[in-house]
């Protein structure tokens, strides 16, 4: 009868030790995957942040800052952009 408690209680300590270790290579697995997508996301960012800076083109004024300038340096920018796009 000792016997059959003494593998009784080792068995349930070396379940105890599998599930423990269990837990630590599960923990490790878990925050690797993290770290790669959290890398992969700052790649797709950066690939990102570079298109939307290519698509951004900004037109500079030839001097007036007035939205309703009719001279003709205004007027020939407005066309000149208007027909860019």
């Amino acid at each position: 009868m000792k016997s059959f408690i003494d593998r009784i209680f080792k068995k349930r300590k070396h379940d105890a030790e599998q599930i423990e270790e269990n837990k630590a290579i599960l923990s490790e697995q878990i925050e690797t995957s993290i770290k790669e997508r959290i890398d992969q996301n700052k790649i797709n960012m950066e690939e990102v942040e570079k298109e939307t800076q290519k698509e951004q083109v900004v037109y500079k004024k030839p001097g007036h800052y007035f939205a309703d300038c009719n001279c003709a340096k205004c007027v020939r920018w407005r066309w000149i952009n208007q027909n860019a796009e």
